[in-house]
Formats: structure tokens, sequence, C-alpha cells
């Protein structure tokens, strides 16, 4: 795994981190998705509260899986977590070429509406505090504060 470019996630009051890797499939991609749900839940996220995060990290691990590696099970996600009772941080990882994320037609556009794809960046900006790519773009890093 690559070096975060960010140092937000070495702050010490963190209730839960987890640092792993898994194969291609949307299958592992849930279950991890369900287990970060399930910390937020014990860390007094509310299921309102955390829908951003849930969203978020929909988003971000369907475009790791789909898009980064193409669903192939020979190539990894590798993902870093951290939450506590009013922050989440997140680094997502996938081994593809990466991709411009500004380069992304808006969603939102008249143009753009009937396009089956290309709202999950959208998503991913609007739901969190803060979202970057590293200059490949197959890495993203975020933030989602707690809301309230």
């Amino acid at each position: 795994m690559s070096d975060a470019f960010d140092l937000r996630q070495t702050s010490t009051d963190w209730l839960w981190t987890k640092e792993f890797s898994f194969d291609s499939s949307m299958d592992a991609a849930h279950s991890f998705i369900d287990e970060i749900m399930a910390q937020l839940e014990s860390a007094g996220w509310g299921m309102k509260e955390a829908f951003a995060a849930n969203m978020t990290f929909e988003e971000a691990l369907i475009n790791a899986v789909q898009h980064g590696n193409h669903s192939d099970l020979e190539k990894q996600v590798h993902v870093i977590c951290r939450l506590n009772g009013k922050l989440v941080y997140a680094r997502i990882e996938d081994e593809g070429n990466g991709f411009d994320p500004d380069s992304v037609p808006d969603p939102t556009k008249e143009d753009n509406l009937l396009m089956a794809s290309g709202r999950g960046v959208l998503l991913i900006r609007q739901f969190t505090s803060w979202s970057k790519w590293n200059d490949v773009g197959n890495v993203l890093e975020f933030e989602i504060e707690k809301p309230g």
C-alpha cells in the first residue's frame, strides 16, 4: 500500500481502525460497508447521521472495484479506515490506472442527466467534509464529519 498523502489519520482519539486489502468483488466491498456501518452505530452514529458514510463508501468502493480494478479478482482494493464519535477518515486505493476526477462529466447538466454513470464523484464530494484523489487518480482520501 502506498504512503498516505494526508496526515490527519494520525489522530490518537480513534475508537476503531482497520487497515486491510480485499479482492475486487462487490461482495467483499459490501461486507466492509456492513462492518463500517456497525462500527459507526457502536460509536453513536444513528442511521440518519451515517447516511453520508454509507453512500460515500458505496460509491468509492464501486469505483475502486468496478472502474479501477475492472472487477479483476487478481487485483486488490486497499483500505485504511478510522472513526470516532465525530469523524470518519478513509483512504481507498485500487490497482488500476487511475483517472482524472475533474474530467468526469457533471451529471447535473441537462446533457448528462440520462447517463447511466458519473454520479459517484459528485456524491463523494457532496457527502464528505473533504475528499481528494492522488495525481494518478487511483487513491481517494476523505473525511466525513458527524452532522449535528
